[in-house]
């Protein structure tokens, strides 16, 4: 992530009151970042949330499908974009087998 990205999801943070940003200890010309109480509070929340909403979705999705949805996004976010091109061009069409039937597998 570059600074610009960076500043502008941390300073919202910030304003709000959620995390501090404060000289670095070994380094002052870092910066950390701090929770704060009322960031840890909002993070309370929001992992409770979170939990509620994958049992939901587990229970309409189906424990073994979620699992292999959440296998393959992980995937996904973990590529190397960066990394040189592939020797081959993958193919843009659409696979043989559909998404879920991948999953179940």
């Amino acid at each position: 992530m570059d600074r610009t990205t960076l500043g502008r999801n941390v300073l919202p943070l910030e304003r709000e009151g959620l995390i501090e940003i404060v000289p670095g200890r070994t380094d002052q010309r870092s910066k950390e970042l701090r929770l704060t109480d009322a960031g840890a509070a909002r993070l309370r929340a929001a992992r409770k949330g979170w939990t509620e909403a994958q049992t939901r979705f587990e229970a309409s999705f189906g424990r073994r499908r979620a699992a292999g949805l959440r296998a393959l996004l992980h995937a996904v976010a973990v590529i190397d974009l960066g990394a040189a091109p592939q020797q081959r061009p993958l193919s843009r069409r659409a696979p043989a087998v559909s998404a879920s039937e991948q999953m179940t597998k």
